[in-house]
């Protein structure tokens, strides 16, 4: 009874370690409260500037798209660029690897008298291929970084965009009181402003002129940056020999989708979101 009573204490604080008495959670309120105290700077910003809203917004954006995600943008297009220029020097090592590894393997064979198999004298052609794969990858991997152009830096630019782009979406849905349903727009100059048919940026367009308008730019825009890209050769799209999608196409596929859902959204958004 002794042992048991001096364990008991033991199992119990096991028992809270483990989860079962204590809980741990992720919290998103200091999140959140940094957010609406962007809002409220922001409706502070667009009572010193006095420009209507369906000016500040475009502009807002604009600023912020040119000092975050457009030097990030010219860098990876840099990147982009010089990967492609080096890529023809590390296709034309593939021939070379095959070829060496081949020969030695030929050699090691006719010099192989003795009973233990040697590893260079059994390479066959798949292992040939497998091991000038990986040395071609190993190789361009080194390029790369040589040249300042890692893979790894054309992850920066959504890194960077798409926390922005939600954090902003966040801030003007405050504004607009479109976070919390049934809840007073923050804001009550936006029940006042005018913008082309639109009496009020707090609803959504009637007409859906605005969202079609927005998905229709939106679009253009996307296939004018793929086409782009195509022409620039910053991608291997037009040169491949099978029918296999590319990850290129996967997200041009990716971002055509996610443009006509963004579309559909937008019909039910306030009209100042929209803008």
């Amino acid at each position: 009874m002794l042992s048991i009573k001096l364990h008991r204490p033991i199992i119990n604080q096991l028992r809270t370690r483990s989860g079962t008495s204590a809980k741990r959670y992720i919290s998103f309120e200091p999140i959140i409260d940094s957010l609406k105290h962007a809002s409220e700077m922001m409706i502070q910003i667009h009572a010193d500037t006095g420009l209507p809203w369906w000016v500040f917004i475009p502009l807002t954006t604009f600023a912020m798209r040119t000092c975050f995600t457009l030097p990030i943008a010219i860098f990876q297009r840099k990147g982009l660029r010089k990967q492609n220029e080096l890529r023809p020097i590390i296709q034309a090592t593939t021939p070379v690897l095959r070829a060496k590894l081949a020969s030695i393997a030929q050699r090691e064979q006719s010099k192989s008298v003795s009973e233990i198999p040697n590893e260079r004298a059994t390479l066959t052609a798949e292992k040939i291929m497998i091991l000038a794969a990986k040395e071609k990858i190993k190789r361009q991997r080194n390029l790369f970084k040589k040249y300042g152009c890692q893979t790894w830096k054309m992850m920066l630019l959504p890194a960077v965009q798409i926390p922005l782009w939600v954090s902003f979406s966040y801030i003007f849905r405050n504004i607009t009181g479109w976070s919390d349903f049934g809840r007073a727009n923050i804001d009550t100059s936006l029940t006042n402003e005018h913008f082309l048919h639109l009496h009020d940026l707090s609803v959504s367009d009637p007409y859906f002129i605005l969202p079609i308008t927005l998905g229709i730019v939106a679009l253009c825009n996307a296939e004018w940056n793929f086409k782009t890209a195509d022409l620039m050769q910053l991608t291997t799209r037009g040169k491949k020999n099978s029918l296999r999608p590319t990850a290129f196409d996967v997200i041009i596929n990716l971002s055509r989708s996610s443009l006509i859902f963004l579309t559909a959204v937008a019909t039910q958004a306030p009209a100042a979101l929209v803008i």
